[in-house]
């Protein structure tokens, strides 16, 4: 009988335990995403640390979800599911797109970096396209 009265007792406990590791990986997946938005918009040796930033975040909405749903918490499984998962995803894939394209990228910043005036903002885009398509086609052996 002393068995079924302790895991009476623990019951409550392990509630308040997995309520509170939720809010937790809450905040850490809202930082890691807050982290992962920072890093994307600095320049580009920087801001491929996002990917990784994006896959902890990833780790942590799959935990999140898993979570949510065995404590019933529907509302931010599908929130989490619809909205955290394309997020991470698109945060992932723009940081695999900018370390396979990072010289012509990186061209780019520092071109537009030395343009005063717009015409010379303008020739960047133009000279970035160009080295695109030059750059892809010696990627591809064309």
């Amino acid at each position: 009988m002393g068995g079924v009265n302790s895991d009476r007792s623990s019951s409550p406990r392990s509630d308040g335990t997995s309520g509170s590791r939720h809010r937790r990986r809450l905040g850490a997946l809202a930082l890691t995403l807050l982290a992962s938005w920072l890093l994307m918009m600095m320049p580009l040796p920087i801001s491929l640390l996002a990917g990784l930033t994006g896959l902890s975040a990833l780790v942590l909405l799959v935990l999140v979800v898993v979570q949510s749903v065995k404590d019933g918490r529907w509302s931010t499984a599908v929130i989490g599911v619809f909205l955290g998962l394309p997020a991470t995803l698109m945060i992932i894939a723009g940081a695999l797109l900018s370390t396979l394209f990072y010289t012509p990228l990186a061209e780019l910043e520092d071109c537009r970096a030395t343009a005063i005036t717009e015409q010379a903002r303008v020739k960047c885009d133009a000279e970035a396209q160009g080295s695109m398509v030059e750059w892809l086609s010696g990627l591809l052996g064309g």
